[in-house]
């Protein structure tokens, strides 16, 4: 349930305060491993999930429409409690076009075109999702 500011590794924003965080993870999956993702993320209440494909194919769970939610924060004497990194849904979309366009611009110039790894790279282009997944459950360990 949260660590003291100071903490070597997990601890910033000064002394004398406590530090929390919300587990999250970021990354891009393959349609099959979606369904399994929406799947678990509907029967766990705790967790949200945001995820976007190429052509702008949205799924949400366990989301407020367009919710903001608090992913880290800080609580310190004499000071209102600060939030220094948050989820929106809006920011993660204009991220998810730069995401996606680096397939492209970035690692198709790698391969030739045709070869096993250009056509790999993309599929995932075309294909995947980039999803967020958010547990709310920051209590338990």
């Amino acid at each position: 349930n949260g660590v003291t500011s100071d903490h070597p590794l997990y601890g910033w924003g000064g002394s004398d305060g406590y530090v929390y965080q919300k587990a999250y993870c970021e990354c891009f999956v393959s349609p099959n491993n979606m369904e399994k993702l929406t799947d678990m993320v509907s029967k766990n209440k705790s967790m949200n999930l945001y995820a976007v494909n190429f052509d702008g194919e949205q799924i949400k769970l366990g989301m407020f429409e367009d919710g903001v939610t608090a992913l880290t924060w800080g609580v310190f004497p004499n000071r209102e409690v600060l939030q220094p990194t948050i989820f929106d849904p809006n920011t993660f979309l204009v991220w998810a076009e730069e995401a996606f366009s680096l397939w492209t611009s970035m690692w198709l110039t790698l391969y030739e075109p045709g070869s096993t790894s250009w056509e790999l790279v993309s599929e995932i282009h075309r294909n995947f999702y980039l999803v967020a997944i958010i547990d709310n459950d920051f209590i338990t360990k």
